[in-house]
């Protein structure tokens, strides 16, 4: 089985999961007994699946699941990855405060001012 971040309940954000079982083509049986998704069956749709995986039979119970867990470190293994900066660069940018959201602006601005003057240096140079 492998580790997938879950969009539980109605997309709130993410939270991370172990497929337990497949159910069809399109829903899996997932279960997170660390991180507080119940056991519970989404659509595939719903899940953005990573490479994290952990060895556990098929169908088997959530204390099997969270032990597994522990022991391969899954957790700090999704927070090394690209999905789960790229999620918490999302949450942090959602939380911007009114000056926050124009500090961003005035850094992107600046930051492709630099860019184009380069670019036009190196266009005009070759």
């Amino acid at each position: 089985s492998s580790g997938i971040n879950a969009e539980w309940p109605l997309r709130p954000g993410g939270k991370l999961c172990v497929i337990v079982d497949l159910v069809d083509q399109k829903h899996l049986l997932v279960d997170g007994p660390t991180t507080g998704v119940p056991r519970t069956v989404v659509r595939i749709n719903q899940v953005s699946i990573t490479d994290i995986k952990i060895d556990i039979p098929r169908g088997c119970k959530s204390k099997k699941v969270r032990v597994e867990s522990e022991k391969a470190e899954v957790t700090s293994k999704f927070q090394n990855s690209g999905l789960f900066k790229k999620a918490e660069a999302k949450r942090s940018k959602a939380a911007m405060d009114d000056f926050g959201r124009f500090k961003a602006r005035v850094a992107k601005v600046s930051r492709n001012r630099k860019i184009r003057s380069t670019v036009r240096k190196l266009k005009k140079s070759s």
